[in-house]
């Protein structure tokens, strides 16, 4: 707050004050941690921290502050990039507390976002699970594999398990120590190697479609970016682990996505941009506060907020992989496939079931959305 007040000067004041309004049933000794004012002040309190993170800290650090203190950011940030890159990639400064706290549990409660599983997974072995769809920002993957929040500590005990994401994220000032206390690391073949066999139990899950997938996510349609992403599948039978599929049912209905066609100048600029750093500028938008300046002043329901839509997070059974220093490109494809085959079985038999969980449309419009989910679409990328 002190660095947006710095940046901003009396500017800050009323938008610190509405902030307040809006997070503070978060913290009030009173509140119920399961009611709706909670739930949307966790959220915006997210929003809040990335865009401090982000931007508004860094920019104090580097023209604001006290020359000591800008010398001090610079070395924190010389002493991550030199001296502190490889933690990112073996599972260090992972607090499991941190995980537990009841924040997540209010974050997850929000959509609400929940935990299913097929069968128990043995302890001892190790597993790569693949997350499906990407969604905007893999709402679902974070809170399922990040936190405690959807009860996996207790669905599957004795995993230790990492969600990995981009290296990139690792360059961030202070955003890096939140991943690494939440047991995120680096998606990087090393990473995950690394992850894999650091004992028995160590696992990893991977949102596979990744950035590119994240341009095709849309209410009502279950687009995966698959069908030749099979470097997850060598890692997995490198290592021996297993790969279990994921499908998070309403990951893509809590966003929408301003049309972007393939051809278009717009899908052009996002992959100019996937490209050139890795990540994908999706246009979208959810809802706005049901008391928010933008339906009081435009009297528009769209906002930044994500929809209140659940999301269902079913985790299949595991395929066992054989562990080969170099499996050939035909192993590879075998077992790719049936990666491939146990995905589209788990999403026919659970997508009718927690598709009548929606809570939104006509039937008209469920008919529609039902039948555009008839079955997965993969697209070569």
């Amino acid at each position: 707050m002190y660095a947006w007040y710095q940046i901003l000067g009396l500017l800050f004041i009323p938008i610190g004050v509405y902030f307040a309004v809006l997070a503070s049933p978060a913290f009030s000794p009173s509140a119920k941690f399961d009611s709706h004012a909670a739930q949307v002040g966790i959220v915006v309190m997210i929003y809040a921290f990335l865009v401090s993170a982000l931007i508004i800290c860094p920019v104090y650090f580097v023209v604001c502050a006290h020359p000591y203190v800008r010398l001090a950011f610079v070395g924190y940030v010389s002493w991550y990039a030199l001296v502190d890159a490889k933690t990112p990639m073996n599972g260090g400064r992972f607090l499991p507390w941190f995980r537990r706290l009841p924040f997540w549990a209010t974050m997850a409660d929000y959509f609400p976002v929940r935990l299913h599983k097929s069968v128990d997974l043995d302890p001892k072995g190790n597993y790569l699970f693949g997350y499906h769809p990407h969604g905007i920002i893999g709402v679902g993957a974070l809170i399922t594999f990040a936190t405690n929040a959807t009860g996996f500590e207790q669905a599957f005990p004795g995993l230790d398990l990492r969600l990995l994401t981009l290296a990139s994220n690792f360059y961030l000032p202070f955003t890096r120590e939140i991943l690494l206390a939440m047991g995120i690391n680096s998606v990087k073949k090393e990473s995950v190697e690394t992850n894999l066999t650091r004992r028995p139990g160590a696992s990893v899950a991977i949102v596979v479609g990744g950035a590119a997938e994240a341009l095709d996510a849309r209410p009502g349609w279950a687009v995966l970016t698959l069908a030749r992403r099979k470097g997850f599948v060598k890692l997995a039978m490198k290592t021996g682990a297993s790969l279990v599929p994921v499908f998070a049912f309403g990951e893509n209905d809590i966003f929408d996505q301003v049309d972007n066609p393939d051809g278009s100048p717009l899908r052009r600029f996002q992959t100019w941009t996937k490209q050139l750093i890795g990540v994908t500028p999706p246009a979208f938008y959810g809802r706005s506060l049901s008391r928010g300046i933008m339906r009081r002043i435009f009297r528009s329901g769209a906002g930044v907020m994500p929809k209140r839509e659940s999301i269902e997070v079913v985790v299949g059974h595991p395929i066992k992989c054989p562990k080969m220093a170099e499996p050939s490109v035909k192993q590879i494809d075998e077992y790719h496939q049936k990666y491939i085959s146990a995905l589209k079985e788990l999403y026919d038999t659970h997508r009718r079931l927690f598709h009548k969980l929606k809570r939104e449309g006509s039937e008209d419009d469920l008919a529609a959305r039902m039948k555009r989910m008839q079955s997965l679409r993969f697209i070569d990328e």
